[in-house]
C-alpha cells in the first residue's frame, strides 16, 4: 500500500532559522524518505517488467515507474511546504523523479547540516544515490534521442515535428508533397483504413520523388486501420456527387476542382469525395484530353476534361459546378468527336441517412442487415460492422455515433439488438450514416487491435514505412501481438491512444512497448474525448503527455488541429489556441483538407513563437517586448 503523506502544518516560513524551522525541515526529510522507499518498493515489485525492456530503454523504464509511483500519492500540502522554503515542489519532475526527490532531500540535508543539526554521514548515503540518479540533462538527452529516433533529424528552427495526414492518391501527388515539404512537413501519415497498396505505393514514389526536388527530409507513417466498430449500410435515397470549386471574395475561380474517375470494378471509395465508375471497356479508351460532357440535375449544360490516366484512376478537372446523380448520361469526346454515350455510376457519396434527434430510438443490431429511418411504429435500426463488439454491451451503457454527434443510452437488449435512447445530438436533428464510427464507453471490448486485414498489410507497411501506427490499442497485449506479427522486421511503433482502456493501461502499455523501440505515442484527442467525455479532454492529454515525458517517449499532438483553416482557409481563435498548447509534445498532426498548406505553414509560425516561450510544461522567460514598465515615469500623483 502507497505510504500516506504526513501532514506538516505551518502557517508562515519563519524568517530566521528556528527550532520551529528545524522541526519541520526533519519532517519533511522524513515524509521524502517514504516516498523514496516507495518508489524503490514499487520498482523491486516491476524488476520482471524492467528486466526485459530494450537496454537502451531501461532507464526510461525506471523513471516511468518511479512516476506512475509517485502520482500514487496525494502530494499537494507536501508540495506547499516545499514551495514555503524555496525547495522544488516536485511538479516539474517527471523526467526524472528519483533524482529530483534526492535532489530536494540533499537541500534539506545540507540546510539542517549548516546549522549544525545533523552529521557529515547523514549526507553521505544522499550523495551517493543522487549520484546514479537519473539528471534531468540525461532525462532530456534520452528524450531527444528516442524522438530522433522515431522522428528523424530536428526540424531546423524548432524542435517540434509537423506530420501532415496524405489525402487520396490522386490528391497526394508530387508537386502536392513538394509544397508540403516547404511549408515544413516533416512525417507524411498514409492512413491504411483508405485504399490499397497500389495507391500507397503511388503516394510513397512521389513522396521520394518530391524529396529529391525540395533536399527536405520527411519520415512515413502507416495507420494501421485495426477493428472497424462502424455503423452498417442505410436504404439509400437519391445519391448525389458534386464537386466545389476555391473562389477568392471577388468570385473570380482560384483553382479547378479535381474528380476522380475508376472502372466499375474497383471504384472504391476514395478518401476525398465523390468518384464517377465507368464501364471497364470505356475506361480503358480514356486518354488526356479527353472531355465527357453532360447535364447535371438542374439541366446545365457541363463538362470534365481528362487531365492525366495512370495506375487505373483518371484525374479530370471542371471549372464549373454541376450536381450529378447515378445514371447520368455522359458523352465522351476526343478532338471534337464523339466516341459513345453511356451512363455512369457514383462511388464515393453519402449513402442513405437515418434523420435522429434527443429522444428518439434506435436499434443497434449485430445482424446482417440494411438500415434505415423509423417507419411508422417501427423504430429506426443500423447494424453494426463488427457484431462481436455488442456482446459485452449492458443495459445503461452508453453509445455514441459519429464522434461523439449521437449519443445514447441502451435501454433494452434483445437477442442481437441494443434498444439506445438518444440522449444528445450535436444539433436538433443529426443525419446518421453508413460507415460512421461507434463508441462504446463503459464497455469492456474483447477485441485485438490488430485485425486480419492489418496483418495482411504489415509486409508492405513495413518494407515502405518508417513507422506503423496500432490503432485502438487496449492492453499490452495488443503491443504484443504486433511485436510478434512484424517478427524482425525494422520498424518503429506508434501507439495510438483513442480508448478508455488503453488510457488507464497506458503505463503498462508503454513498458511492453519499449521492449522494441523506436516508439512514439500519438493522443488521438476525437476518440478520447468520445469515450472520456470532451470534459475530461483536456485533463487527459495532460496526463498522457506527463507519462510520455515520464518515460522519454516522444508525443504526438492530434486530431483537427488547424482543422477550420485547414478545410476553409481561416482559422478560429479557439484552434490557434490549441495549436499554441500543442508545443508541449514532440509532433503535431494536420489532417486533410483543401487549404493544408496554409495551416502547415501557420503551425510552423505558431510552435517557433511558443517554442521562446515554452520547453514542455515550462516556462521560459524570454525577453518580452511589454515588460518596459520599469522606464515608464512615476505617475504625477506619486511624485511626491
Amino acid at each position: 500500500m502507497a505510504p500516506r503523506s504526513q501532514t506538516i502544518r505551518l502557517t508562515a516560513k519563519p524568517s530566521t532559522p528556528s527550532a520551529e524551522s528545524s522541526v519541520a525541515m526533519r519532517a519533511l526529510g522524513r515524509e521524502l524518505a517514504r516516498i523514496e522507499g516507495h518508489l524503490r518498493g514499487v520498482e523491486d515489485r516491476l524488476a520482471p517488467a524492467l528486466a526485459v525492456v530494450d537496454s537502451d530503454w531501461v532507464e526510461s523504464a525506471r523513471n516511468l515507474v518511479h512516476y506512475t509511483a509517485l502520482r500514487q500519492l496525494e502530494l499537494r500540502e507536501l508540495q506547499l511546504l516545499l514551495q514555503q522554503y524555496g525547495l522544488s515542489s516536485l511538479g516539474r519532475s517527471e523526467s526524472f523523479v528519483m533524482g529530483s526527490l534526492l535532489e530536494v532531500r540533499m537541500r534539506i540535508a545540507e540546510t539542517l547540516y549548516a546549522r549544525r543539526e545533523a552529521r557529515l554521514p547523514e549526507l553521505a548515503p544522499l550523495v551517493e544515490r543522487r549520484g546514479h540518479a537519473l539528471s534531468w540533462q540525461t532525462a532530456e538527452f534520452l528524450l531527444h534521442t528516442h524522438t530522433h529516433a522515431a522522428f528523424g533529424a530536428k526540424p531546423e528552427g524548432r524542435h517540434v515535428y509537423v506530420m501532415v495526414t496524405a489525402p487520396s492518391a490522386a490528391g497526394a501527388d508530387r508537386a502536392w508533397l513538394a509544397r508540403l515539404l516547404r511549408a515544413g512537413m516533416n512525417i507524411l501519415r498514409i492512413n491504411c483504413a483508405h485504399e490499397g497498396p497500389a495507391e500507397w505505393g503511388r503516394i510513397i514514389e512521389a513522396l521520394r520523388t518530391a524529396r529529391r526536388d525540395t533536399d527536405l527530409e520527411c519520415r512515413i507513417l502507416m495507420d494501421l486501420g485495426g477493428p472497424k466498430i462502424r455503423t452498417g449500410r442505410i436504404a439509400e435515397g437519391v445519391r448525389v456527387a458534386t464537386w466545389k470549386l476555391r473562389r477568392d471574395d471577388l468570385g473570380t475561380l482560384l483553382e479547378p476542382a479535381l474528380v476522380i474517375l475508376r472502372p466499375a470494378s474497383r471504384a472504391a471509395t476514395p478518401l476525398d469525395g465523390p468518384v464517377l465508375a465507368l464501364d471497364d471497356d470505356w475506361f480503358d479508351e480514356l486518354r488526356g484530353g479527353d472531355v465527357l460532357r453532360f447535364r447535371d440535375t438542374r439541366g446545365k449544360r457541363r463538362k470534365l476534361v481528362v487531365r492525366n490516366v495512370e495506375n487505373g484512376e483518371a484525374v479530370a478537372e471542371t471549372t464549373q459546378r454541376a450536381y450529378v446523380v447515378d445514371g447520368t448520361q455522359v458523352t465522351h469526346v476526343r478532338r471534337g468527336r464523339v466516341l459513345r454515350r453511356r451512363r455512369v455510376r457514383l462511388g464515393g457519396v453519402a449513402d442513405g441517412a437515418i434523420e435522429l434527434a434527443a429522444g428518439d430510438l434506435l436499434i443497434l443490431s449485430g445482424r446482417d442487415l440494411e438500415g434505415h429511418p423509423a417507419r411508422g411504429d417501427e423504430p429506426a435500426i443500423v447494424a453494426c460492422s463488427l457484431p462481436e463488439a455488442l456482446s459485452r454491451v449492458e443495459v445503461g451503457h452508453r453509445v455514441s455515433f459519429d464522434d461523439g454527434k449521437v449519443e445514447g443510452v441502451v435501454e433494452r437488449i434483445e437477442a442481437a439488438d441494443l434498444h439506445v435512447r438518444v440522449r444528445r445530438t450535436s444539433r436538433p436533428i443529426v443525419k446518421l450514416r453508413a460507415e460512421k464510427g461507434i463508441n462504446l464507453p463503459d464497455s469492456v471490448l474483447s477485441i485485438a487491435a490488430l485485425t486480419v486485414e492489418d496483418r495482411a498489410q504489415l509486409a508492405f507497411v513495413a518494407e515502405h514505412a518508417d513507422l506503423v501506427g496500432l490503432s485502438f490499442i487496449r492492453s499490452p497485449a495488443d503491443v504484443t501481438a504486433l511485436h510478434e506479427a512484424l517478427g524482425q522486421r525494422n520498424i518503429g511503433i506508434v501507439l495510438k491512444i483513442e480508448t478508455r482502456a488503453g488510457f488507464e493501461d497506458l503505463p503498462h502499455i508503454l513498458l511492453e512497448a519499449m521492449r522494441r523501440p523506436p516508439l512514439a505515442v500519438m493522443i488521438a484527442r476525437g476518440d478520447l474525448a468520445v469515450e472520456l467525455g470532451f470534459e475530461r479532454l483536456a485533463e487527459v492529454q495532460e496526463e498522457i503527455l506527463w507519462l510520455c515525458e515520464a518515460s522519454h517517449v516522444p508525443a504526438i499532438w492530434a486530431t483537427q488541429v488547424l482543422d477550420t483553416l485547414a478545410r476553409t482557409g481561416v482559422p478560429s481563435r479557439a484552434e490557434v489556441t490549441d495549436a499554441a498548447a500543442s508545443v508541449a509534445a514532440e509532433c503535431v498532426m494536420l489532417n486533410k483538407g483543401p487549404h493544408v498548406e496554409e495551416a502547415a505553414r501557420a503551425l510552423v509560425d505558431i510552435l517557433h513563437r511558443m517554442e521562446r516561450h515554452h520547453y514542455k510544461k515550462r516556462s521560459i522567460f524570454r525577453k518580452l517586448r511589454v515588460s518596459g514598465l520599469v522606464e515608464m515615469r512615476t505617475p504625477s500623483s506619486l511624485a511626491d
